[in-house]
């Protein structure tokens, strides 16, 4: 058995299908990536999984760098030896043995280790430094040993990378110089043994004179966009010198201008770049999406958002990105909806999404991924990205691998949905589906986008994430179905403005509290976003002033038929002390809005 992230147990054959993260490391010379991931002890069987199978569609992974690689995991010398002796110009000269845990050896699968070291003084001949591994039983499972026949001329900077084969343990490293050499360490870096192909920056807008980045260890045998080939033509481009290409014994390195690359690309081109064994794909767009909410110009503003196919070489489309594409604007009510359909991109999709939420400002943000074998709603994001467990790690669409890297390090470990997914499961139900709650939504680019969610929107409205079952089949009939999930899980909303009397300005410092069915949250004066089910609710609005902890407090039942929109308004008179005025209104412009599917 295995451990997932969330303490859950796994047969070796589920869990190498199970969505976790990893962590980032670079290796500037060897062109190497590392995966990081940790396994905690086993438990009695979970309840089942409904995002078992997240990432049946990846094989074993793929890597990136440029000066460091993007996949491999970096620990600066004087973190890794700090007592072994001085730091000379970011360096730590070894006077004495280097013994530490490794960081960056939680990733399962063949890895390597790389050591940057500067041999300033040796003997004639012999052993000049030893680096050992050991597992947590003290058993050495890799070691090399650096000699003077193994010198370059000079002193210059050199890599000495030892391999072992990793169950995912402690890995302790001992860094050992020998007798009379003086031996400088800049950096260990901890990586996987493949190396595959990665493309930067990522996906985002471009000018014509921007830079692109692709690295691999293997030829490229087709580079396209849009459908059509231009491996002919980035080929005359290196001939000329246009673009620039260098090879070393692990990577070919090459660079080109997106100008010269795409002389006449569109407002948004895929670009697919191969090689005899990966594919990797990015988004080249000209401008940031608009922010194009479409349907009732007066409605709460909805931004729903889906993935793109991956692996980068999917056979099929993204059973997200299918739905939220479907969904007809005009069968939400009082609503204006944005759609938007994301790259597999660790960071880059959560960013897109912040920005969007930042520019557009809806009230209301759901997000969908491609999940296992039933709707999930999610209940928590997490601080981490992560996908060391399976063998190798799982690269996004760009190639990028992580293991145990934090998303945010200033951010709390977890963020709760904002959604009210006891209402959504209720509503899902009604339509013929079995939701299934979940609290773990996997460390790759959906638990990234989920927990940017929730921090754009905390204070905002309303915001979380939902996974999809997994499909591969895309007829008329599946495509109804989910975008019908979708519509279901937006209508479910309620919508919430209060206001107050323009010469009570002492009230702009105090933040009302609204109450649904005995729940409190607080929400700034404005309009707030909820989600009910259908059928009778107590709403309560109040604020703490002075010494009285629910001034203004007054209530009154909603009562929301299916599919209907129903409005409440909550104002607040000059006198602080008074009840505040709630009613329920219909065919007005909402304060207080519930939809109910």
């Amino acid at each position: 058995m295995i451990a997932t992230a969330s303490g859950h147990t796994r047969d070796d054959a589920e869990w190498h299908t199970r969505c976790s993260t990893p962590g980032v490391l670079e290796l500037r010379k060897l062109g190497f990536v590392v995966v990081i991931a940790s396994c905690a002890s086993p438990e009695p069987p979970p309840a089942p999984d409904p995002n078992a199978g997240l990432l049946r569609d990846f094989l074993d992974g793929k890597f990136d760098g440029a000066g460091h690689p993007f996949n491999g995991r970096v620990t600066e010398g004087e973190v890794l030896c700090a007592s072994a002796g001085p730091t000379m110009d970011s360096a730590v000269r070894l006077d004495a043995g280097c013994h530490a845990a490794l960081p960056g050896a939680e990733q399962s699968g063949d890895m390597a280790v790389n050591a940057r070291l500067r041999v300033t003084s040796h003997a004639d001949d012999g052993e000049v430094l030893a680096i050992q591994l050991h597992d947590d039983s003290g058993a050495m499972v890799g070691a090399d040993t650096l000699t003077v026949a193994r010198l370059r001329d000079g002193d210059d900077w050199l890599d000495l990378p030892v391999t072992w084969s990793s169950s995912g343990g402690a890995i302790e490293i001992d860094i050992a110089p020998a007798n009379g050499a003086v031996v400088e360490i800049d950096y260990v870096e901890v990586f996987p043994q493949r190396f595959g192909l990665v493309l930067a920056p990522g996906s985002g807008v471009f000018g014509d004179a921007d830079q692109l980045t692709f690295e691999a260890s293997h030829a490229f045998t087709k580079i396209e966009a849009d459908g059509v080939d231009l491996t002919d033509a980035f080929t005359a481009l290196v001939t000329a010198g246009t673009a620039t290409q260098t090879s070393t014994e692990f990577r070919t390195l090459s660079m080109v201008d997106v100008g010269d690359l795409l002389p006449a690309r569109g407002d948004d081109s895929e670009l697919y770049v191969h090689t005899s064994s990966d594919v990797s794909r990015m988004q080249i767009r000209r401008s940031i999406a608009p922010c194009n909410f479409v349907g009732d110009g007066g409605g709460m503003k909805v931004l729903i958002t889906g993935f793109q196919p991956f692996p980068a070489d999917a056979s099929h489309d993204n059973v997200s990105g299918v739905a939220v594409t479907a969904v007809d604007p005009s069968h939400l009510h009082d609503m204006q909806l944005m759609k938007l359909v994301l790259p597999v991109e660790y960071d880059l999709a959560a960013a897109e999404v912040a920005d969007a939420i930042a520019r557009c400002q809806p009230s209301l943000v759901i997000s969908f991924g491609q999940g296992g074998d039933a709707i999930a709603l999610e209940e928590v994001a997490y601080n981490l990205q992560d996908t060391g467990e399976v063998s190798g790690g799982v690269p996004d669409n760009r190639g990028i691998i992580r293991a145990a890297v934090p998303i945010d390090a200033s951010a709390p470990a977890t963020r709760d949905t904002l959604l009210p997914i006891d209402a959504i499961e209720t509503a899902l139900e009604a339509i013929g589906e079995a939701p299934q709650h979940s609290r773990d939504p996997g460390r790759y680019i959906c638990n990234n986008v989920f927990f940017a969610d929730v921090g754009a929107m905390t204070g905002h409205g309303r915001g979380g994430f939902i996974h999809l079952p997994y499909t591969d089949q895309f007829d008329d009939a599946v495509r109804a179905r989910f975008a019908k999930v979708v519509e279901t899980a937006v209508q479910t909303t309620l919508e919430i403005k209060t206001g107050f009397f323009p010469l009570a300005f002492l009230l702009f410092l105090c933040t009302p509290t609204i109450e649904i069915d005995g729940k409190p949250e607080r929400r700034s004066w404005g309009k707030s976003t909820f989600q009910v089910t259908p059928g009778t609710h107590r709403v309560k609005i109040y604020f703490a002033y002075l010494f009285k902890p629910e001034c203004g407090a007054n209530e009154v039942d909603v009562t929301v038929a299916e599919h209907s929109t129903t409005n409440i308004k909550y104002w607040m008179p000059p006198w602080m002390f008074s009840r505040g005025s709630i009613k329920v209104e219909q065919n007005q412009l909402p304060v207080a809005t519930v939809h109910s599917s």
